[in-house]
């Protein structure tokens, strides 16, 4: 999950930034707001989080300009100490959701990830994509049924094409996910990845979650959802078969 963060409470700041990497959350943080705006024109985020106090309500604009900017993401405003009017105006400017600062970290996490989850639709509390299920509130894997040991890149990379499902990602675009432009590594380091996470699938019985689009990149696929479609199909008039006028 790749998450923009625009901190206006900067005595916070580290806490919380670490609090979401400890949840294997992919953070880009900025407090500039022309600097918010540039970002989400590279990046495919999942969630952006604002982190808003009353002294700065001019940082509003910013959620006014995302929605004007076609912004797919959730819009998830965090207000520390503001009134009743002021979390309305918050609402009404064109934040999805507005979350009470008092809550804890843990409690901000999971309301994220469920507001990420429901955009990218999927309704359950796991994301499943054929025999393949993704516990996000306790980033483990299970295919089959059975648990997959997975490293954290490993995970992440999971996470990312699942939420995306149907969707082909470039090795560029998973690098940029992953490491927002600093220190990346060769993206050939991403084969490695799905070459591993396909080995540990496979050793349970999984050989399909995620499909190679020769040229272009990778993405998950959920191949019995898809069969489902094609079996609802109408079938297609035979050419050679003498058409019966009444």
């Amino acid at each position: 999950m790749k998450i923009l963060s625009f901190e206006t409470i900067s005595n916070k700041k580290d806490l919380f930034t670490a609090f979401l990497r400890s949840r294997m959350a992919i953070v880009d943080e900025t407090s500039d707001p022309e600097e918010a705006l540039d970002l989400v024109k590279f990046y495919d985020y999942d969630a952006i989080l604002l982190r808003l106090s009353e002294t700065r309500l001019g940082d509003l604009e910013l959620v006014r300009k995302l929605r004007l900017a076609r912004v797919r993401a959730p819009v998830i405003a965090v207000a520390r100490g503001m009134s009743e009017a002021v979390r309305l105006r918050v609402l009404q400017t064109g934040a999805d959701d507005l979350i009470v600062d008092a809550l804890s970290h843990e409690e901000v996490f999971i309301k994220v990830q469920n507001l990420v989850r429901r955009s990218r639709g999927f309704q359950e509390n796991a994301l499943r994509i054929g025999q393949v299920e993704i516990n996000m509130n306790a980033k483990k894997i299970y295919a089959n049924g059975k648990p997959v040991t997975l490293t954290k890149k490993e995970y992440q990379i999971a996470e990312i094409l699942a939420l995306r499902k149907g969707v082909v990602l470039s090795k560029e675009a998973i690098l940029d996910h992953l490491y927002g432009g600093l220190d990346e590594p060769n993206p050939k380091i991403i084969d490695v990845f799905i070459c591993k996470i396909r080995k540990k699938l496979q050793a349970l019985g999984v050989d399909d979650f995620i499909e190679t689009n020769w040229g272009r990149g990778y993405m998950a696929i959920d191949h019995r959802q898809s069969a489902s479609v094609q079996e609802n199909l109408p079938t297609p008039p035979n050419p050679m078969q003498p058409r019966v006028v009444a």
